[in-house]
């Protein structure tokens, strides 16, 4: 597939607009999950948990809808997405707990690293120099707004991240593939069965407190399902159906900026003064990997 197939020659001038407006809202969604995490009482596998059971009640009519048209191969194919979206949520609800959110929602956006590999590996895909030196830029812009630390508790929240952000790439790749043929609504729904049926289990055998919480945590968690999950990671799975995996992977890297602004204004965690310099360079680089794309509009 030629570099930009999945944004051009699929799709009309007008649903590339809806594409594009769906993405920013995507965007504006995840930037939210840090912060709402933050902010709960809970444990991370009980968020996670009941995070995926919300947005998989929302879903289930859509589930219910689609389910006799979906190949065993592409069901079994969302499971297993299901399985490593939940375990991204855990790792990444955890690292966390053990560092500031920016910091750790820096080194979650990653994911680009991952997702290009991916591509290569997997789907064949010529994955062009502009996107490496976009990255380039982009994960410079990260180390900007993230400097580096001596403590042992923030190390270990940087390796959570950092593998919730592998396992969140092989997600949006699994994506990339069967949502050709499986609706956003339906992928989303399935894949958060499957992480509630894996994470609530283990939650309760592990003695994680599942209720009871404040009211806080509660309208957090409702926050959660509403904005990250089914705004964010659905906005993103409409959108991987049309754009591959790396380049929305990419456009992820605008959830620092969002995340440490709302982080300054709700915890108190006022990012250093070179923050400014990494939210450029996060900017410049999405510019320099997508200006094929953009040019082709």
């Amino acid at each position: 597939m030629s570099d930009s197939e999945g944004l051009t020659s699929r799709f009309s001038p007008e649903q590339r607009t809806k594409v594009g407006l769906v993405l920013v809202f995507a965007v504006i969604g995840v930037s939210t999950s840090a912060v709402l995490v933050k902010m709960m009482t809970a444990s991370s596998l009980a968020i996670a948990s009941w995070r995926t059971l919300g947005a998989f009640g929302i879903l289930s009519p859509a589930v219910v809808r689609q389910l006799k048209t979906i190949s065993r191969a592409d069901f079994l194919a969302v499971l297993v997405a299901g399985l490593l979206l939940g375990l991204h949520f855990v790792l990444w609800f955890e690292s966390l707990q053990s560092t500031t959110v920016l910091r750790s929602t820096v080194l979650v956006c990653t994911v680009p690293v991952w997702t290009g590999l991916g591509e290569m590996l997997w789907f064949k895909r010529r994955v062009p120099a502009s996107f490496w030196v976009g990255v380039a830029v982009a994960l410079g812009g990260v180390m900007f707004m993230s400097p580096g630390t001596d403590d042992p508790a923030s190390r270990t929240g940087d390796l959570l991240a950092i593998s919730a952000s592998i396992l969140w790439a092989f997600y949006m790749l699994i994506g990339r593939k069967v949502r050709q043929r499986v609706g956003a609504s339906a992928w989303m729904g399935i894949a958060c069965a499957s992480s509630a049926l894996c994470l609530w289990p283990i939650a309760l055998s592990q003695g994680a407190v599942m209720w009871g919480f404040d009211s806080t945590t509660w309208w957090c968690l409702l926050g959660a399902v509403l904005g990250p999950q089914l705004i964010g990671h659905q906005g993103f799975a409409y959108a991987v159906r049309w754009v591959p995996a790396s380049r929305i992977a990419l456009v992820t890297l605008l959830e620092p900026v969002g995340a440490a602004t709302l982080a300054a204004l709700i915890l108190n965690e006022w990012p250093e003064p070179t923050a400014g310099i990494g939210a450029a360079l996060i900017l410049l680089g999405i510019a320099l990997a997508t200006r094929k794309d953009l040019a082709a509009r």
